[in-house]
């Protein structure tokens, strides 16, 4: 029952750092319907932290497309606030570091693209959690889970804290900024949990 549990609750987190992914990518309809069907599914199911699932339930509400658009626009292109580990924290060799562990867990970013950006990391963390609970044997599932701990600690999380903290000093509307503490949410939490 409580490895259950705690599947449950990684595949969550998993389906949180997608939606996180999701939202800090360039907002196109097809994303944007993807935010929606994700952000409504786990509203719907209960997320089970409260914090979080209020959270949810805010950004849900604050869904409005043009106004995504505009704020992205406003925030990340105009407004000059990095989605990059290697700007946002000036650590020039997250790029390389980041690419290996993409490397030795078969993910790969899109080719020209950073691979030390925001959606890039929170999709990565999604996968290892998706592999941690898919593993063949507890020596992959305990490989899997040391390099979540290392990722999160080493690149994810500090970057993400600072990223968030970033958008809600500048000119965020609703949704970013809700965006932006669901982010430290989760992160925080994951950060604590050992």
């Amino acid at each position: 029952m409580m490895k259950t549990k705690k599947a449950n609750l990684q595949l969550f987190q998993a389906d949180m750092y997608r939606l996180l992914a999701n939202c800090f990518d360039f907002p196109t309809k097809e994303r944007l319907s993807t935010i929606k069907e994700i952000t409504e599914g786990l509203s719907q199911i209960g997320y089970p932290d409260m914090e979080i699932a209020n959270i949810l339930v805010t950004l849900n509400e604050a869904f409005d497309e043009s106004e995504i658009i505009n704020d992205y626009s406003l925030i990340f292109i105009k407004g000059g606030v990095p989605l990059n580990e290697s700007y946002t924290l000036q650590k020039f060799n997250s790029v390389s570091d980041v690419s290996a562990f993409y490397k030795a867990f078969g993910f790969s970013p899109k080719t020209g693209e950073n691979p030390d950006s925001i959606m890039y990391q929170l999709e990565f963390l999604a996968l290892l959690l998706v592999k941690i609970n898919t593993a063949p044997n507890e020596e992959a599932k305990e490989i899997t889970e040391k390099a979540y701990r290392s990722f999160l600690e080493e690149h994810c999380g500090e970057f993400a804290l600072s990223l968030a903290k970033r958008i809600r000093e500048g000119n965020a509307g609703t949704y970013y900024f809700t965006v932006s503490y669901l982010l430290e949410s989760l992160i925080t939490q994951e950060l604590i949990t050992k």
